[in-house]
């Protein structure tokens, strides 16, 4: 009967443990397949430096401050000319020069990347630019239009798990462009290709849109306010949309739009955008080969950073203190933790069925255990006896345990489609926990299951073992 307990409480930690991980590993996917798992942002250091500010008093810049992507592209770092500019401002910070040169934090940056993805080739960065605007939006299929304030992001296309965000019931993927024009966004060769939408630019919504009745085909606009010569004038972009994203999981997820980066910058040029929970507008994206690689990254390049003289610039942040997510993966790791503690407690009341087992099974073979004694048996090796009893009893446990374990994931959608009918209605939101739950075995409950329970039965087995080793032969054979 212990060892089947014990089983049990093993299958159930296993299931539980690794159901959690794998739902925690899908949300962590989710959050850093579209927002990369590195960021880096200007610090208020850049905004007031020379190097920025200059590009709001200069002719050759169209007196507008510049996004990364536009400095990154530009062939001066310096575009003022003291013979057309008018004179510069006594409140302008000083050039920052480096050996002579004026230090450009942007290209510097680009040069810290370039190095740390020699080391490291798959390694992907891009700029990213976040604006702001009045969307309208004209539903073909019931004629009826929709309007609401909505974000705009650039699009990443140098993101490598761009293909896996993009949701179609059409085919994506392609050898050769297609002999017929597609009126939606899809890959060739894994290269996004937008089509061709004429005067309107190609925007990508989330797919909440969809599900709302938007096609592809619909056609909207982005309107927003831009200083003009004594005023402020309403700007209007027509757009029409060419495919829908699964957004994962962003504050703003829901409501932003990928657009050219041509868009994003003309409206970061007209008007500053302020994000609701504090996530920087403008700055880089850095998508590492794997996650448990982003800090050691993100360290080197905070360490090619301060080598290149530019620390002060920018900010290196990974994913586990982004603004919109460092408390929900803090409430992963609370709950991570209290279920290895109630795992723990769990096993602990299992393996103590050991005890009563074994403490039964001294009582009753009292004359065997003094006939081996006066037989010359030492008192450990009686002990001996009965704590490897106990180790027997938690390692066979504790593989029966794990192999039903393996065999329930491996069949956990037939479990939930059953728990579903009993139900009747989904037994787990597929918005949180996705379509389907997580069925890989987690190596760290594995390895907690296998030495825990030993331990615990051994510790277990110690009791009946030190009663066994104190009975008396003389006094159990008298009796008998």
């Amino acid at each position: 009967m212990s060892v089947v307990v014990i089983s049990l409480v093993v299958w159930l930690v296993l299931v539980f443990l690794s159901v959690t991980k794998g739902i925690e590993k899908n949300w962590l996917q989710k959050l850093t397949s579209l927002h990369a798992p590195i960021r880096i942002s200007p610090t208020d250091a850049y905004y007031q430096s020379y190097f920025y500010q200059i590009d709001a008093l200069s002719s050759a810049s169209g007196y507008t401050y510049k996004t990364i992507g536009e400095k990154k592209e530009a062939t001066l770092s310096d575009p003022f000319q003291p013979e057309i500019d008018a004179e510069l401002p006594s409140s302008l910070a000083h050039p920052h020069a480096i050996a002579g040169v004026l230090c450009d934090p942007v290209k510097n940056a680009y040069q810290a990347l370039e190095n740390v993805r020699q080391q490291i080739p798959q390694l992907s960065f891009q700029d990213y630019e976040i604006g702001g605007a009045l969307m309208r939006l004209q539903l073909k299929t019931s004629g009826s239009s929709l309007s609401q304030m909505t974000y705009l992001l650039s699009f990443p296309d140098q993101n490598p798990h761009l293909r896996s965000l993009l949701v179609s019931e059409q085919p994506l993927d392609f050898t050769q462009e297609p002999p017929t024009q597609l009126s939606y966004a899809h890959f060739v060769n894994g290269h996004l290709v937008l089509p061709d939408t004429r005067s309107d630019i190609p925007a990508i919504l989330p797919k909440n849109y969809k599900e709302s009745g938007v096609q592809i085909g619909d056609l909207g606009s982005l309107s927003y306010t831009a200083f003009t010569i004594g005023s402020m004038q309403e700007q209007k972009i027509h757009f029409r949309v060419v495919g829908f994203y699964d957004p994962g999981i962003m504050s703003v997820g829901n409501k932003c739009l990928l657009v050219p980066k041509e868009i994003t910058r003309e409206i970061h040029g007209s008007l500053q955008t302020f994000s609701p929970d504090g996530t920087p507008t403008n700055g880089i994206f850095v998508w590492t080969p794997s996650l448990e690689k982003t800090n050691e990254i993100a360290e080197e390049l905070s360490s090619q950073f301060e080598e290149l003289g530019i620390s002060h610039y920018w900010k290196v942040t990974t994913y586990e203190n982004f603004e919109f997510a460092k408390d929900l993966l803090l409430q992963f790791r609370s709950d991570r933790t209290l279920l290895l503690l109630i795992g723990a407690i769990i096993l602990i009341v299992a393996c103590s069925n050991i005890v009563s087992l074994l403490v039964l099974l001294v009582n009753d073979k009292k004359k065997e255990i003094a006939i081996l004694q006066s037989m010359g048996a030492s008192f450990k090796s009686i002990a001996a006896i009965f704590g490897l009893c106990g180790i027997l009893m938690g390692t066979v446990s504790c593989l029966l345990g794990s192999l039903l374990a393996i065999l329930t994931l491996r069949n956990i959608d037939l479990l939930v489609s059953f728990l579903s009918s009993i139900q009747g209605r989904a037994a787990f939101n597929p918005l949180f926990f996705g379509q389907s739950l997580p069925n890989q075995l987690s190596s760290e409950a594995l390895i907690f299951v296998l030495i825990a329970t030993p331990i615990l039965s051994l510790l277990a087995g110690l009791i009946p073992a030190i009663k066994a080793s104190r009975i008396r032969p003389s006094s159990i054979l008298r009796s008998e």
